[in-house]
């Protein structure tokens, strides 16, 4: 049954000191706990002038105490989805402190927590002004990769958590909340810990590290998962579901559950996922539970939308404002149920003509070689390219034909329904989309997979010259954009890399000609790992306009062959 949520400004007026609130370090906190450690870094942050603080805790309790100290304090947080060098750099624009996690960064001086201190109940978050003026702000990256400042007032996440109680509490009862997802961001945020600390429920402040660890802990105790595309789409065949005691509810946001990957789980967890659409500026919009008889999503209770010409208008109390204008495209079903077709904003120009990326997704992902699709426009080019995760159709395709062969196969299916100009010209294939932890997948890492290789070689740490050969010494960056693809569990240099870099490095230290060039001769030995050293052989052989080349390193020969150059005309 659904439960009346604790208002958060009153929080500790309904908190049972001794009722379980989170598991944290192995350990169990209850309710005079959490104040007590609330009251604690308040009395830190009292000494601090600061208003602007930066938040980043690889746990959820700890970002949790921090958060409620912030707003008690009259301070306003900032929750950083990572705390990398250059997050933090980004933050210093913004903040003129940081708290938690923040390598190189001086942290907030903690104040002893005594363990003796009376639990209070008249202590809350801010007593002493409305809570009109706490906000939150999150500094997450969308599928940009670049983070944007996105303030939310207490009000809306109070909205918000009450709706999410409407929609679902009936089926959680006493769940508790285990997340694979970082609770950095607002749907980690609300789910992991503002939801469950709200309506009464425990909730577990580390991540999961997989779905192993909270099926365990599901055996035990009823659980609500929240996880991501990212997890419930590469989930182990041998994990221990328990079909005689299913966990109370698998929640799923950050970008749409496939449909084979729904069946799948639902076939495996005796529950169907619950995928919620949103985002971090409107917060949640709607759900849906794959497989059903349509791929339709239901609105959440108290929101509605509206068309205004060709446009459609959400109205939400999860805004700041009475409505904003979606950037999905949406056919509506009814009042309460519509149908996504991606983006607005997804169209682009090939040659003067507007083209849907979305469409030509969908295109792809309807054959049956394709479970995953991403198409863009890569930067400067007059194309689209593909990037592409293959079926087990698909794969075996792919090694009975050949690389050539199967894509010509895909453009000749695309042709049945798309316009020339819509069709790929240049694809990867990869065993996972370059996704975030949130499951967005960035369209600079997409990007990045077609940018050409020969501007990202590597650092030249040794170099030995020979007549007409020279030997070069180097390692291989682990951060390189093609690791996100080739093998699932371990990234892979591609061999049109290989040879893009021999023909860069030839171009670097010969004088090749500035015609095309075909392969001869090509051998692919060993993988070529992140982080591996390597040697690079070059010989540029003038008479027959070729360049011959081999990689090696302490593990043996990796590859080799000759670039056959052909004299511009």
């Amino acid at each position: 049954m659904t439960r009346p949520l604790y208002d958060l400004t009153t929080l500790f007026r309904h908190l049972d000191p001794n009722a379980p609130v989170a598991r944290h370090a192995g350990e169990t906190v209850n309710g005079a706990r959490l104040y007590r450690d609330v009251a604690a870094r308040a009395e830190a942050l009292n000494r601090q002038a600061t208003r602007d603080w930066a938040l980043f805790h690889h746990h959820g309790y700890p970002a949790l105490v921090s958060l409620l100290a912030l707003w008690r304090t009259g301070k306003r947080a900032w929750i950083a989805g990572d705390n990398r060098s250059a997050t933090a750099a980004a933050l210093a624009m913004h903040c003129d402190a940081f708290i938690g996690d923040w390598p190189g960064r001086d942290p907030l001086p903690e104040q002893p927590t005594a363990d003796d201190t009376p639990f209070d109940p008249s202590f809350h978050p801010w007593p002493d002004q409305s809570d009109a003026n706490i906000e939150v702000v999150i500094f997450t990256s969308g599928s940009s990769g670049e983070p944007k400042a996105i303030p939310k007032r207490y009000r809306q996440l109070l909205n918000e958590l009450s709706t999410l109680e409407s929609a679902f509490g009936d089926e959680l009862g006493d769940a508790q909340f285990a997340g694979t997802v970082s609770h950095q961001h607002i749907y980690g945020l609300l789910f992991r810990l503002l939801w469950p600390l709200a309506a009464g429920r425990t909730l577990h402040s580390e991540a999961f590290q997989d779905a192993a660890g909270v099926l365990r802990l599901a055996a035990r105790a009823p659980v609500a998962w929240v996880a991501s595309p990212a997890h419930l789409k590469r989930l182990r065949d041998d994990l221990p579901w328990n079909a005689s005691n299913p966990m109370r509810a698998i929640f799923c946001s950050g970008g749409p559950l496939p449909a084979h990957n729904a069946v799948t789980l639902a076939q495996r967890a005796g529950l169907r996922a619950t995928e919620v659409y949103g985002s971090s500026e409107t917060g949640g919009i709607a759900w849906r539970r794959q497989p059903d008889h349509d791929d339709a999503w239901t609105l959440l209770p108290g929101l509605a939308l509206e068309e205004r010409g060709e446009t459609v208008c959400l109205l939400s109390p999860h805004l700041d404002r009475p409505s904003v204008t979606l950037d999905d495209q949406v056919t509506q079903l009814d009042t309460h149920r519509f149908q996504l077709h991606g983006r607005r904003d997804r169209l682009v120009k090939v040659e003067e003509n507007r083209i849907s990326l979305a469409a030509v997704e969908q295109a792809l992902i309807d054959h049956p070689a394709v479970n995953e699709a991403r198409v863009l426009q890569p930067a400067g080019e007059q194309r689209l390219g593909a990037v592409l995760v293959l079926s087990a159709t698909g794969r075996q395709e792919l090694a009975d034909q050949g690389r050539a062969s199967f894509t010509q196969g895909l453009r000749r299916a695309l042709a049945n329904t798309l316009e020339p100009l819509a069709i790929p010209r240049r694809w990867r294939l990869v065993a996972r989309l370059p996704e975030t932890g949130q499951g967005k997948v960035p369209d600079n890492a997409l990007q990045a997979l077609f940018r050409h290789s020969q501007a990202l070689l590597p650092e030249v740490r040794d170099s030995v010259r020979d007549p007409g050969a020279i030997t070069l010494t180097f390692n291989v960056d682990t951060d390189l954009p093609w690791f996100h693809g080739h093998f699932a569990e371990q990234g892979v240099l591609p061999g049109v890399v290989q040879i893009d870099w021999a023909e860069g490095f030839g171009r670097r230290y010969f004088p090749l000609p500035a015609g095309p060039h075909h392969l001869e001769a090509i051998k692919f030995n060993n993988l070529i790992l992140p982080g591996q050293s390597l040697s690079l052989k070059l010989e540029w052989k003038p008479v027959t306009s070729k360049l011959v080349f081999a990689f090696h390193s302490s593990r043996g020969a990796h590859s080799s062959g000759r670039l056959a150059f052909k004299e511009p005309a």
